[in-house]
């Protein structure tokens, strides 16, 4: 029975195993002869149980990517394996993780559910995440020189691993041995200049027949793209509103599309410029040196729209141009060392210790400070020409006037984001009474977030230096009483000129300017145990087991500095953080073998695991898996699962005290909003507003100054939160007619109750007061009001509202062909999206399904076609990826825009290897072969989601020398 098994599993495995990979390697299919590998066939664990089986017979599915297929492919980071996966989406990458925090971070996202509910492990166990905001890991973090292989199960796996595998698991292998010494060095040059990536790796170990180590130490640099190093951003597109739409139902969009130059010349913001922008008596102007007034430069004038104003159009025009700062992707150095130690202690037993460590630093530009500021007009930095035209329109000292500056004294902010990690693991593992497998082991892991960054502005010190006055001759900073006399100087400040490019003074800027701060660490403890083995024999085999254990303690930090945190910057206050929590959790696996070698019942296994766990924060909770693999002839094989995952909150969800932001509501309150309201709302709504102290019979408003301004909110976090949860099935055909071509068919579907949602302004200032329970109701304690009954201040938060529906098909095919003049495979997958959609508030009566299916985020087909060659040392991969057609809104019609429908969009990549001797092998290749660019979307550079390669066509060479 067993040899029958292991041949199954032979054929599955020649069939898919070592098919499931990026790029065809030549050694994928190292064995051609059944018999012969029939012999070294062995259990191993496999991503998405801890009982040791077959990998190919496996009842979850799990896609197999080799190091070696990394290396042909000249993929330098794991990250980038993992989106050209059709069943992945962009978690965040060099060009969507620009900004103050987190730059340059590398994440995964599968079946686009979101970084936190995919899980990744290196070596089956869990990783440090790289950002107290989530429990993502950085996939810069792990040496890619150094992956055995990267195994990929998707459907929830809480009831093996726990929480965050809601969506799938990314299990990242590394070896943990090597004997002699390598050298590898790669890099890459796109055709178009900047966006250039240099790899330079160094491994070396040693093996005997008790021992064994291996040291890696790996250095990459990859160079930062503007939007000026590429020409397909250089002639970007932008929607404008159509001059010619006479209203609603005309059949004429509101909304065009339109290039981004006019006339062939760039566009540009003409309201902000380096020297300082003014407008007097309908007439812009710039300031000189000495701060004189010229007539603004607005190029070839606005394009004529009306949401074109302040847009001018070309080089020399004054004002804003975007091209100088629309930035592509972020420049990144990472360092990444990696050691494993292995001792056998007898027969039976070893222990191992790995340990890893790295550091990445990145650098995210940002365009300089946006300022606007009202400037009296008796201050003494005035031109002579300003002060008459004052004196002409009979202005009063006091009298004020708005300027416009881009920047202060400085050009473009930077952001610098530097990271570093630790993680160590010791682990004791063997064999018991020579049936049982078990593992001890202990993990710690660290990780620290620095980020600084220039350009910041002091905001009272930029009120005190912007009020100059003259005294006793001087130019000073007012001191004012309350009735706006001056009545001496500020002591330390200095006054600030803004007429000018070069205007302000050294001492002004030093005071005015100061850098922002933030520290950040997210630290990790596990102490796990595993045991596994078969319990007794049935007639169809024997009953396996896998019981496991794992107790786990993880802790956040958030330390911005001290002006950010009292909101003495022109930027958004931060405010400081800390929690942490641990959890207890105990799971138990069941494989049960039902039938075999029986009529229509080669095989018949039942699976079963369920997980309990105990946390700090959110209590107990459990996850179950129960599926089956049927085998009802040697050519098809069903397999079917159903399991419940679940989701912790994150610390960042739970005791983050609050980032400050400005989003735009409406108070419910307000007699013209309550005239609009719904009809079954208005009554709740003036009892609970007049219960609040709100004169509703008086048709009260909210104060002008309230209703002119954007009002200020605080997101946070929640403490109440609970754990989300998903019920997902599988059930999938896998078709194998002979040794070389499979075919495998899975149809999936989750559904997650409970999912975390933002709870805006509006929605918690709405749900307050159309509450029945007004007095205890939980939203109107997020908010107060001012003695004038202006709201203040609302606390926004996430909240267990959302509900996720997901249902697809994932399709993947396999081929080989042998001839005499070499060997050729091929692999298609593909990822078929047959439903996507949400519910933001389950509590909401009027609430509706997003569908989202076939919008830009979520194309219905996502697939990858590889083709390998090879022929003695030489080995030619071909590597496709595709993106089908999708809109831009689904609920658009040609009232709404003139462009929805964005185009399919098909990558090659084509990578070679040679094998000169046993020592020396050399690679080169060309990704995006025929220079691709991406479709004209508006925004889909500047704020692209990493769908499309914005590199262009790029050079790759590589070397690998064995001593």
């Amino acid at each position: 029975m067993l040899n029958n098994k292991v041949s199954k599993a032979v054929r599955l495995a020649i069939a898919f195993g070592a098919a499931s990979t990026a790029a065809f390697s030549a050694n994928t299919f190292a064995a051609e002869e059944t018999e012969a590998k029939e012999e070294k066939v062995e259990r191993i664990q496999v991503t998405g149980s801890r009982i040791k089986r077959y990998s190919e017979v496996a009842p979850t599915p799990v896609t197999v990517f080799s190091g070696a297929d990394l290396s042909d492919a000249g993929i330098t980071n794991v990250g980038d394996l993992l989106d050209s996966t059709p069943s992945a989406d962009i978690g965040t990458s060099l060009t969507t993780s620009q900004g103050i925090f987190g730059a340059g971070i590398r994440t995964t996202n599968l079946r686009s559910l979101g970084t936190g509910r995919t899980l990744v492990l290196v070596n089956g166990k869990r990783f440090v995440s790289s950002s107290v905001t989530n429990s993502a890991v950085d996939l810069n973090m792990i040496p890619t020189a150094v992956i055995k292989r990267v195994e990929i199960t998707h459907g929830g796996a809480s009831a093996v691993y726990g929480s965050d595998a809601m969506a799938g698991v990314v299990n990242i292998i590394l070896e943990d041995s090597y004997d002699g010494f390598s050298i590898d060095a790669l890099t890459s040059r796109p055709q178009q200049d900047k966006g250039e990536e240099d790899v330079f790796s160094l491994t070396f170990g040693s093996e005997n027949e008790d021992n064994s180590f291996i040291f890696n130490a790996t250095y990459s640099k990859i160079g930062q793209l503007d939007g000026r190093d590429r020409d397909f951003i250089r002639d970007t597109i932008v929607t404008m509103r159509n001059p010619e739409n006479t209203g609603e139902e005309d059949g004429i969009p509101q909304f065009v599309l339109a290039p981004q130059k006019f006339q062939g010349l760039p566009q540009v913001l003409g309201a902000y410029d380096r020297k300082g922008m003014v407008t007097l008596g309908g007439q812009s102007y710039t300031f000189g040196p000495n701060g004189e007034l010229n007539p603004a430069n607005t190029g070839i004038g606005p394009r004529p729209a009306p949401n074109a104003q302040n847009r001018y159009y070309g080089e020399e025009a004054d004002g804003y141009k975007f091209l100088d700062h629309s930035y592509i992707a972020v420049p990144l150095e990472r360092l990444n060392t990696f050691t494993a130690i292995n001792k056998d202690i007898n027969d039976d037993h070893s222990v191992s210790f790995e340990m890893a460590y790295g550091k990445t630093s990145s650098v995210s530009d940002s365009s300089p400070v946006f300022l606007a500021k009202p400037i009296r007009v008796d201050n003494p930095f005035w031109g002579q020409e300003a002060r008459d035209f004052f004196n002409e329109q009979g202005a009063n000292p006091d009298d004020v006037t708005w300027i416009t500056k881009l920047g202060v004294g400085g050009g473009k902010r930077q952001f610098y984001n530097d990271q570093a990690y630790f993680s160590g693991t010791l682990s004791v593992k063997g064999v018991i009474m020579d049936e049982y497998d078990y593992e001890v082991y202990y993990n710690y892991g660290r990780n620290t977030e620095d980020a600084h960054w220039g350009g910041e502005l002091l905001e009272a010190h930029l009120d005190n230096a912007l009020d100059a006055t003259l005294l006793d001759g001087s130019i000073v900073c007012a001191d004012r009483n309350d009735a706006g006399e001056v009545v001496g100087a500020i002591a330390g400040c200095a006054p600030l000129n803004l007429f000018g490019e070069n205007a302000p003074s050294e001492e002004a800027l030093n005071y005015v300017n100061t850098d922002g701060t933030q520290h950040s660490v997210k630290s990790q403890k596990v102490l796990g145990a595993t045991l596994s083995g078969a319990v007794f024999e049935l007639p169809a085999g024997a009953i396996s087991f896998a019981l496991s254990g794992e107790y786990r303690e993880e802790r956040g930090e958030r330390t911005p500095g001290a002006a950010m945190q009292n909101n003495l910057l022109f930027n958004n206050f931060v405010r400081a953080w800390d929690g942490e929590f641990d959890v207890t959790e105990l799971g138990l696996e069941v494989s049960i073998p039902l039938l075999a070698d029986t009529f229509l019942a080669e095989e018949l296994t039942l699976d079963i695991a369920y997980r309990a766990m105990d946390y700090s924060t959110v209590g107990r909770n459990s996850a179950y898996k129960v599926g089956f693999a049927w085998q009802p002839i040697d050519d098809i094989r069903v397999r079917a699962t159903r399991s419940k995952s679940v989701r912790a909150p994150e610390l960042d969800d739970l005791y983050n005290t609050g980032t400050q932001s400005f989003s735009s509501y409406n108070d419910p309150c307000d007699a013209v909003e309550i005239e609009a309201e719904e009809d079954q709302f208005k009554a709740a709504i003036r009892a609970n507003c007049a219960a609040d102290g709100i004169p509703v019979a008086d048709e009260w408003r909210p104060s002008q100054a309230w209703r002119e301004v954007t009002p200020q909110s605080v997101n946070g976090g929640n403490p109440n939160l609970q754990e989300e949860t998903s019920e997902d099935t599988l059930f999938g055909i896998i078709y194998t007619p002979t040794d070389n071509l499979g075919l495998i068919v899975d149809y999936w579907n989750y559904k997650i109750e409970d999912a975390l949602t933002f709870v805006g302004p509006q929605t918690v200032v709405n749900n307050c007061y159309r509450s029945s329970n007004f007095a205890t109701n939980e939203y109107c304690q997020l908010f107060d009001r001012r003695a004038n009954l202006d709201i203040i201040e609302v606390k926004a938060a996430s909240a267990n509202l959302a509900y996720i529906e997901m249902k697809g098909v994932d399709i993947e095919a396999n081929y080989k062909l042998d001839t005499s003049f070499g060997e050729f495979k091929f692999r298609a997958i593909a990822n078929y999206l047959t439903e996507n959609e949400r519910i933001d508030d389950v509590n909401d009566d009027q609430y509706t399904f997003n569908p989202t299916v076939g919008e830009e985020r979520y194309p219905r087909w996502k697939a990858t076609l590889n083709i390998g060659y090879t022929l003695d040392d030489l080995y030619v991969g071909l590597f496709t990826k595709y993106r089908h057609s999708t809109v831009r809104d689904r609920a658009w019609t040609i009232e709404n825009n003139n462009y929805n429908n964005i185009r399919s969009h098909t990558e090659f990549d084509l990578n070679a290897r040679y094998n000169i001797s046993e020592q020396l092998t050399v690679r080169a290749g060309i990704n995006n072969l025929f220079d691709v660019t991406p479709p004209r979307v508006p925004g889909v550079y500047d704020s692209d989601d990493g769908y499309y390669d914005l590199y262009g066509r790029t050079f790759t060479a590589g070397v690998n020398f064995k001593f």
